[in-house]
């Protein structure tokens, strides 16, 4: 390499590393919420065995399913939402474009749970003007505006836990990063990995998402089982003017086989395909007396492409909730009322398809105190009672419940959040 070509190198370096200085100068925020919950819970009056489609039960549940069993009351701490994170920005190509990334866990206060790291919303992405895109595992736009109707800016047992989920001991909430052949596959209230998502900038007042969650976990048919392409898409649209907000989300699983847990038959040469969605509408009025009403309307349905005579083929259900919050400077008053309807079903051939029993019904009331702008105490009674067949729980409840049983529970807890930010850049002493 001759002398020129060493000086251009060196003006070349000199130029640039300045501008790759710049690029990682931004900030870094810690952050965390922590929500132990202590309550007494319990679930009681399950149906009795002996029921079945022909004595009025329920075509997707087996008469084994019907077992009595209730869970005895029981002091408990639980640990809600309560998380650890670190997220922050670094500005590329002036201003106009920065790089951000998120990594959240999860914590246990009460020492149960494991704190698996990433094991929340965490993703890496880049935002400005047109936007955000990001890649990660991220609560699912058909999530989001769910998460936002909670009466202690959380999600605690007597939160919403009607919608998002079709009962059958599908939990309230999962993280999954694609089909895992478990009563998960059914639920909407979902972090989901492997996924892309997009966030819109707001123009007046109206905003959208849309996330993609990608086959990964695609087979190979073989000769006794077909391929199957298990993928998710969700999307978002809000609008919100003064007080009222209202959003309608969409969501969309491709051969993830949720009936399957509900009661229909598993994948197989005569039941290639499923098709499950959702769709929710919300809207929220906050007056500036401190009342605050929330409102979701959802419809679940689940469809297996299924040829075998006799098997459900079909399953969909209505359900509403509706939250009302009271403040008066530090205190609050809340309470909310949800319920779902049995919903309907078919079966391959056109027989007989009952879902009798199936619907339920949650209510709750409680008082909140905020101790300061990031510490709250609170007291809450929650109600879940199912119909004969059903088997609706609460988030972080007692047990798995049996079908026609009705989970109670009263406590007291705390909620505590906190961030911290530090700006880094490049070391002292860099060009």
């Amino acid at each position: 390499m001759n002398m020129t070509h060493r000086r251009s190198l060196a003006l070349l370096a000199a130029l640039l590393l300045p501008a790759a200085a710049s690029a990682l100068e931004g900030d870094v925020t810690l952050y965390g919420t922590l929500m132990p919950f202590f309550d007494n819970a319990r679930v009681s009056d399950p149906t009795r065995p002996g029921l079945s489609p022909a004595t009025g039960g329920a075509t997707q549940v087996s008469d084994a399913a019907y077992t009595g069993v209730a869970i005895p009351q029981r002091f408990r701490l639980t640990s809600g939402t309560s998380n650890i994170g670190f997220k922050g920005g670094f500005d590329v190509l002036g201003e106009d474009l920065q790089v951000f990334f998120q990594v959240e866990s999860a914590v246990s206060p009460d020492g149960d749970a494991p704190n698996a790291w990433a094991s929340r919303n965490s993703a890496v992405g880049v935002k400005g003007k047109f936007g955000r895109a990001f890649f990660g595992n991220w609560d699912t736009p058909y999530k989001y505006p769910v998460l936002l109707v909670g009466a202690v800016r959380g999600l605690n047992p007597f939160d919403n836990t009607i919608t998002a989920n079709p009962g059958f001991g599908v939990p309230g909430t999962t993280t999954q990063s694609g089909r895992v052949n478990g009563k998960a596959d059914a639920a909407f209230n979902r972090r989901q990995g492997n996924s892309v998502q997009y966030w819109t900038p707001e123009l007046y007042g109206f905003s959208a998402r849309l996330a993609y969650s990608a086959n990964e976990s695609r087979t190979v048919a073989s000769a006794t089982a077909p391929s199957i392409s298990p993928t998710i898409y969700s999307g978002l649209v809000s609008w919100g003017h003064g007080p009222l907000l209202l959003r309608y989300a969409y969501e969309r699983h491709q051969d993830y086989f949720g009936l399957s847990q509900l009661g229909g038959s598993p994948v197989s040469l005569t039941n290639r395909s499923s098709t499950d969605q959702g769709h929710e509408a919300i809207a929220q009025l906050s007056l500036p007396t401190g009342t605050r009403v929330s409102l979701v309307g959802e419809r679940l349905s689940y469809q297996n492409e299924d040829r075998a005579v006799g098997a459900v083929r079909e399953y969909a259900r209505l359900a509403y909730y509706a939250l009302l919050q009271q403040r008066f400077g530090p205190h609050q008053l809340f309470g909310s009322f949800g319920q779902s309807d049995a919903g309907e079903c078919k079966v391959v051939g056109g027989g007989a398809c009952t879902v009798n029993g199936l619907g339920a019904t949650q209510w709750n009331a409680g008082y909140s105190y905020a101790l300061t702008k990031a510490a709250d105490v609170y007291v809450a009674y929650y109600e879940t009672r199912n119909d004969r067949s059903a088997s609706y729980g609460v988030v972080g409840g007692p047990g798995a419940v049996a079908p026609g049983g009705d989970t109670r529970g009263f406590g007291l807890g705390l909620l505590y959040t906190f961030a911290a930010t530090a700006n880094v850049g490049a070391p002292k002493g860099s060009p």
